[in-house]
């Protein structure tokens, strides 16, 4: 009887040991949201917006079957949210619109192993204006089986790099366009050619490599090598093997395992030359004997001190360095139009002669919900600054507000929704004026509403 009694207790005891394995670890990580300013490289530095202060934000690390619990505190002055792709869930439930001086949590099991990104999500306009910003990182599931050069090799891999490549925009509508000002590994231009990271030959390496765009196409190569084994999204069950270069759109992601057949440097880099690897998304791997090497590069954007006098400042929202935003000079008889596009104003310097009716136009298309979360806009002059007051109402894509500006001076202005939106006008004396009365005025014509 107590034979029967206590090889019942260890079955007892035994399986509920086999479910706690199974549904794996707690993994708790916290993502601040805030606005910041980085340097980028080359005496460069961006203003957007960042988890925990960096861009790309905190590599979080999981096993598949592992409880995932994050935290999302919003430090900021406007909207936030967080989308997770490596949970097979609806999160923005939980972490959507964090609201400034909230704090959110959300709670998922990692089901599916992989490389993932996740991204900034307040919701509708809001996303994709908020990546653009600088605001997403990558997150792994490690597979509880093993990648197949694992099992041949009967290791582990000598050096793990985390790779994540994403663009930085001048200004919305170049955002718009696809036309990156710089596409970098890990926060920063040629950041691998400046400080290479150091194999052997024969070294095992993996590279976790994640494309969080968010417009461009990469082909991820390396001069000299052919990948051994390729696995699509991370996931051993998707494998490729004897590969030139990985090919991944926006959230496209890979498990890379390669053997360092000599000794290096090898490049890495996107081979779409002219749209990135010329814009900084260029690294070196040096291979040589007996050398130091780390055991993992991890995706976290540097923590460099911003420059203290930069070559140049880059605001995809505001106003960055004159030789970005340079100022557009209209005359009389110019058809003058301001573009509200990807959040921020196009030109955002415009010159315009005294007695000039400028127009705002909004491009941006998503003009559903409301605040952050809304591609509607406005045009509203900073307090104290300019001559005379002028103010739009909220613009519904493709609608127009236009302001006759009579008396000479710098008129700075933002969306009052958006406030990081900020551009200017100067109004200009070229010796015809006359005299009129000021008069805004607001159109929706033929566009519904």
């Amino acid at each position: 009887m107590f034979s029967r009694t206590f090889t019942t207790i260890v079955a007892i005891a035994l399986l509920a040991l086999g479910s706690a394995l199974a549904e794996g670890e707690v993994k708790r990580f916290e993502l601040v949201a805030r606005a910041d300013v980085l340097n980028i490289g080359q005496g460069v530095n961006f203003k957007g917006f960042t988890f925990n202060g960096t861009s790309p934000g905190p590599q979080m690390v999981v096993q598949q079957g592992d409880t995932v619990e994050i935290t999302v505190r919003n430090e900021d002055t406007v909207a936030h949210g967080l989308s997770i792709h490596a949970a097979n869930a609806q999160t923005s439930n939980y972490v959507g619109n964090v609201m400034p001086g909230e704090t959110k949590v959300v709670t998922f099991t990692a089901d599916y192993p992989g490389v993932f990104m996740y991204h900034c999500a307040p919701g509708g306009h809001g996303i994709m204006v908020h990546t653009m910003g600088g605001q997403f990182g990558m997150i792994v599931v490690e597979p509880n089986e093993p990648y197949q050069m694992e099992v041949e090799l009967e290791r582990e891999p000598d050096l793990k790099v985390y790779l994540v490549q994403h663009e930085v925009y001048a200004d919305g509508r170049d955002f718009f366009d696809g036309k990156a000002l710089y596409v970098m590994f890990n926060g920063e231009t040629f950041r691998y050619v400046k400080d290479p990271i150091m194999a052997r030959p024969g070294d095992y390496v993996r590279f976790y490599y994640l494309n969080v765009g968010p417009n461009l196409t990469s082909t991820f190569h390396a001069v000299g090598g052919i990948w051994d084994y390729i696995y699509y999204g991370g996931n051993p069950e998707n494998i490729m093997r004897g590969t030139q270069s990985v090919v991944s759109g926006p959230t496209d992601s890979w498990v890379i395992d390669w053997v360092v057949p000599d000794e290096g440097p090898f490049t890495l880099v996107s081979h779409a030359f002219g749209t990135q690897a010329i814009k900084g998304a260029v690294g070196i791997l040096q291979s040589e004997e007996g050398i130091d090497r780390p055991n993992e590069i991890r995706s976290e954007g540097p923590t460099n001190e911003i420059e203290a006098d930069p070559k140049r400042f880059v605001d995809p929202f505001g106003l960055g360095s004159i030789d970005l935003d340079s100022p557009v000079r209209f005359r009389s008889g110019d058809h003058m139009q301001i573009q509200m596009v990807g959040n921020s104003y196009w030109p955002k310097r415009a010159e315009v002669p005294a007695g000039s009716t400028v127009t705002w136009i909004n491009e941006d298309v998503f003009d559903f919900l409301d605040g952050e979360l809304t591609g509607k806009h406005n045009a509203v002059t900073v307090a104290a600054e300019g001559p005379e007051p002028f103010f739009s109402p909220l613009l519904n894509h493709a609608e127009t507000f236009s302001h006759t500006f009579d008396e000479p001076g710098t008129y700075e202005y933002i969306c009052s929704i958006h406030p990081y939106m900020r551009a200017m006008i100067t109004v200009y004396d070229d010796g015809t004026t006359t005299t009129r009365s000021t008069s805004s005025e607001t159109t929706a014509e033929h566009h519904g509403h």
